[in-house]
């Protein structure tokens, strides 16, 4: 038998005990984890659902969010008291966890159904924009407090459950917070890359909320009786610590309140910055929220794994200012070459060396995202260990000083995120934000080491003394170094510029970065780009403002009289200054970010001076919760969104939008929808197309350059030629339209494709996006670097079916009414032979296949604009080529056979003296040159060469 003196006896029970209370621990580790990984995915599916109610506007994704960490903070300030009061913290975590993924499952109910008594609520504040954003906020908080709440209140209840004793409070709390950030970094990855694609948000919640359920019992089950600490060990070994002074702790506190406000600021500036670099996707947030995340647990993991043993006495605070200290350098020294200013540098290499191939892009981003942001997050995240160890449990219980540490530093934090997004960004902008934030973290970290500098060995306080002072010079040097490198938000733009393009506006504001660039020199356009957070939006070339202007008259080709209009997302303006100049009563314009429309007077050439129409009505807002909460009507809709790639678009292209537009025209109103080819395959092109059709009772396509258009109504579409032909003789819109070549009603009308059966055929079995599931932006961004357009062009063009059978010719004199009918359908087979020549290309084709098959349209139809159009680009970009390879010959051979094709394009006689010129024979040069002017020529080279020419011959 043995005996308590046995050396098995004395051993036996208490490994076992310690055995046993390791495993608890680890399970409640475990528990954390999937606590963090739901909590992160119920944010995303959270903020997502309330934006779609509430509008996509900074300030409205700021008040989600502000009372998101609201309520967090406040539960972990109710958490520390119920932790201070109960013998059963872990029972009741189990519980809050349970009644967490109940409540989630709720509100995707409540979300889901909820819209149009959100719209009735909004409505009668939609004229007030600070009444609105205070009622958004109310309503936020009653779908979030209570969730939000019970998450706030877990850490400091676990807290109090695996840390009764102070000489493993670091460790044992730091631990906690490790596991459940790693949890976060874990559910953000699962939800942005698979999860949410594949299962929807309501699926998602679903799950989030199963594992919820089984955390939760497993929780309550193991914490149902009173359990001894879990760090039952005997502190006689341990050395006894004393608190530091009430000002220290005073100090320690402010300094987490820094830290919380800091952190979430440069998660807004840091945003920004990289949605420019990799290019607003879905992608692009997840793997910059995964390393902001992923640098906070490892930082974490690391002070816990140390603080119980280094950070002892003033030693947790000085560590503290140490980690401040290091944040601010490595905040410092990113926006150096080897950080965000030469980031676009790195970022293309690294695409490059991956062949653009889909998975090397995602590596790329996560690559380079950890590169910048993991040092400044690492050192962040080790603060809340340290501040744990400094002041928690001296004069109370753990989980109360827990919980009101970390409702320090959420305050800190929300007032960091507003700050970030409304004061720093307009103000100062992104590079002096990061700058002015650093500083501050600085300036607390230098504070807190010289005030925890240890009193009781001089060399260790020389030591001490020495590495913070090391650490300011470091910072002190490297911010020198910023202030006086460049604006990094203005060199992440600028990256993105076609090569030789100059910018001439650059501003930074709450919603966005916008700028404008051009192309050096003159002629018939003004060749400037509109770039919203380095992203193209719109661009003032020839196809862009043709594809603009085709947008703008589509509503006057229909048997209806349209006076009221919405477009939503301005851009450059020229569908707007298009609409505007059609005669219309009013013009709704909605555009989300204000510096958009103080961008568009550079392009007024071009959108028609519309800043200054009398019939434009101009409104910041986010386009879909603007219809949600006005009562307007319109006869017509039309948006041109940015690209379907970026985070947040797919909202204007589900069922559930449609719907939305539908219930807000007037009798006959009609809904046009833009469906881009390039950079989406033909399946999405076709489930886009099928849940458009799923909506409308009537609808038809239209389709120019690589563009589709969708219209659709309630009410059958008839294509009036009479009616269409009366509008468009309006001076100023036929002067417009004649610079982009659809003067023409014969044009205009050519562009449609398909009727309602035709269109049917061609949606086929496409799959229906919906809210709950926006399939389409995890797709469209795995298409941004393939060719896909040619594809799509093929099935269109088998889809294709005239206009001229269903052409109403009402009023017209029978042998008109013929004419016009047949000149119709004479420019749309030529429309059919030139999409051969658009296939190829779009496909890369270099050999003489895209201009046969548009030289084969002009055969069909001289007239046809679109096919003179890209003979004048094949004509502009291979004449650059062959010249540049000494090519003369080649280039002589091409040119003259589009003379032949279309003898009075003058452009191919510019192309052919500039040939001429390059080979040196100055007398063919002069010849071209003189019937380019003969025929109506403007560029300013032919005049200037002429002038040099006759000159030499004197």
């Amino acid at each position: 038998m043995k005996t308590k003196h046995s050396p098995e006896g004395h051993e036996g029970p208490s490994h076992a005990a310690a055995q046993a209370r390791w495993g608890l621990f680890a399970a409640v580790l475990l528990f954390f984890f999937l606590s963090g990984a739901c909590g992160l995915l119920y944010q995303v599916v959270w903020t997502r659902k309330l934006v779609l109610l509430f509008g996509t506007t900074a300030y409205a994704v700021s008040t989600v969010l502000a009372v998101f960490f609201m309520g967090m903070g406040a539960g972990s300030l109710w958490g520390g008291c119920l932790a201070a009061r109960t013998n059963r913290p872990l029972f009741l975590y189990g519980l809050f966890e349970i009644l967490i993924g109940l409540w989630a499952v709720a509100f995707i109910f409540l979300a889901g159904h909820g819209s149009e008594a959100v719209a009735v609520l909004l409505r009668p504040f939609a004229a007030s924009r600070a009444l609105g954003i205070v009622l958004r906020g109310l309503l936020a908080l009653a779908f979030l407090i209570a969730p939000v709440t019970l998450m706030g209140a877990t850490l400091p209840l676990l807290s109090q459950f695996v840390a009764r004793e102070r000489r493993v409070l670091g460790m044992r709390v730091g631990a906690l917070y490790t596991l459940n950030t790693f949890g976060a970094v874990a559910g953000c990855a699962f939800a942005g890359f698979y999860l949410i694609e594949h299962m929807g948000y309501m699926r998602a919640t679903f799950l989030g909320a199963a594992a919820n359920a089984l955390v939760g019992a497993a929780a309550m089950a193991l914490g149902r009786t009173p359990a001894p600490a879990v760090a039952a060990e005997s502190p006689a070994s341990a050395p006894v610590e004393t608190p530091i002074s009430s000002g220290l702790a005073r100090l320690v506190a402010a300094a987490f309140v820094v830290s919380g406000f800091c952190t979430l600021a440069l998660e807004v500036i840091w945003t920004r910055l990289l949605a420019i670099l990799f290019t607003g996707t879905t992608y692009a947030f997840t793997a910059m929220l995964a390393t902001i995340l992923c640098g906070i647990a490892v930082g974490a993991a690391v002070a816990s794994l140390t603080v119980d043993r280094i950070g002892r006495g003033k030693r947790a605070p000085w560590l503290l200012g140490i980690a401040l200290l290091g944040a601010s350098c490595c905040c410092l020294f990113s926006l150096g070459s080897r950080g965000f200013a030469g980031a676009s540098e790195i970022y293309n290499q690294l695409r490059l060396d991956a062949g653009y191939a889909w998975s090397g892009v995602v590596w790329a981003k996560f690559s380079l995202a950890f590169r910048i942001l993991f040092p400044p997050t690492f050192f962040l995240g080790m603060t809340f260990p340290f501040a744990v160890k400094a002041i928690a449990g001296y004069r109370g219980s753990i989980g109360h000083d827990v919980g009101r540490l970390y409702f320090l530093n959420t305050c800190g934090g929300i007032v960091g995120a507003l700050a970030g997004g409304y004061v720093l960004l307009p103000l100062v902008g992104a590079h002096r934000g990061v700058i002015g934030l650093a500083v501050l973290l600085g300036l607390m970290g230098l504070a807190l080491t010289l005030a925890g500098l240890s009193s009781n060995h001089a060399m260790r306080r020389v030591v001490q003394g020495v590495l913070a002072l090391g650490l300011a010079m470091c910072a002190a040097w490297f911010g020198w170094k910023a202030v006086s490198g460049p604006n990094v938000g203005y060199v992440l733009t600028k990256a993105n510029f076609p090569e030789q393009n100059k910018d001439i506006y650059f501003s930074e504001g709450t919603e966005g970065t916008v700028a404008v660039s051009e192309e050096p020199g003159t002629g018939n356009y003004t060749d400037r780009v509109l770039w919203i957070n380095g992203v193209q939006a719109t661009a003032s070339i020839e196809k862009g403002v043709k594809m603009n202007r085709f947008q703008g008259v589509l509503p006057l080709l229909f048997n209806r009289d349209p006076r009221e209009v919405l477009l939503m997302c301005f851009g450059s303006g020229i569908t707007a200054g298009t609409l505007a100049a059609s005669g219309y009563d009013r013009v709704d314009a909605v555009e989300i970010d204000p510096l958009v429309y103080e961008a568009a007077p550079l392009f007024s050439r071009d959108n028609l001076d519309v800043m200054t129409r009398p019939n434009m009505r101009f409104l910041v807002d986010d386009g879909r919760n603007y219809l949600l909460a006005s009562r307007s009507r319109y006869d017509f809709i039309t948006f041109e969104p940015m690209p379907l790639a970026l985070a947040g678009v797919s909202t204007f292209y589900t069922r559930e939008y449609y719907q939305l537009c539908l219930e807000r025209l007037n009798p006959g109103g009609m809904v046009s929808q833009w469906i881009p080819l390039h950079s989406l395959n033909i399946e999405v092109v076709r489930s886009l197309t099928r849940t458009f059709t799923s909506v409308f009772p009537e609808y038809c396509a239209w389709f120019v350059n690589a563009d589709l258009f969708l219209i659709g109504s309630a009410e059958p579409l008839e294509i009036d030629y009479a009616a269409a032909e009366k509008r468009l003789a309006r001076p100023e819109l036929r002067s417009a339209l004649a610079a982009v070549g659809l003067d023409d009603t014969t044009e205009l009308l050519s562009c449609f494709v398909m009727g309602k059966e035709a269109l049917e055929r061609f949606a086929g079995e496409g799959r229906i996006m919906t809210d709950d599931r926006p399939w389409a932006e995890f797709e469209a961004p795995r298409l941004m670097y393939e060719r896909t357009v040619q594809e799509s062009l093929k099935a269109l063009r088998a889809a294709m079916e005239s206009p001229a059978s269903g052409l109403s010719t009402e009023g017209m004199p029978s042998l008109e009414a013929g004419a016009a009918k047949a000149a119709v359908e004479r420019r749309f087979q030529a429309k059919v032979a030139g999409l051969q020549g658009l296939m190829a290309y779009y496909g890369g084709s270099f050999g003489s296949e895209p201009e046969e098959g548009f030289i084969e349209a002009l055969r069909v139809d001289p007239g046809d604009r679109s096919a003179l159009y890209y003979l004048r680009e094949l004509a502009r970009q291979r004449t650059e080529l062959f010249i540049r390879w000494e090519k003369y010959d080649e280039a002589q051979q091409m040119l003259d056979a589009f003379i032949l094709a279309a003898p009075r394009e003058m452009t191919f006689h510019l192309y052919l003296g500039d040939v001429q010129y390059a080979r040196g024979d100055t007398a063919s040069a002069m010849n071209e040159y003189a019937q380019y002017l003969a025929l109506g020529g403007t560029e300013a080279r032919a005049k200037e060469r002429v002038r040099a020419l006759n000159g030499a011959a004197q």
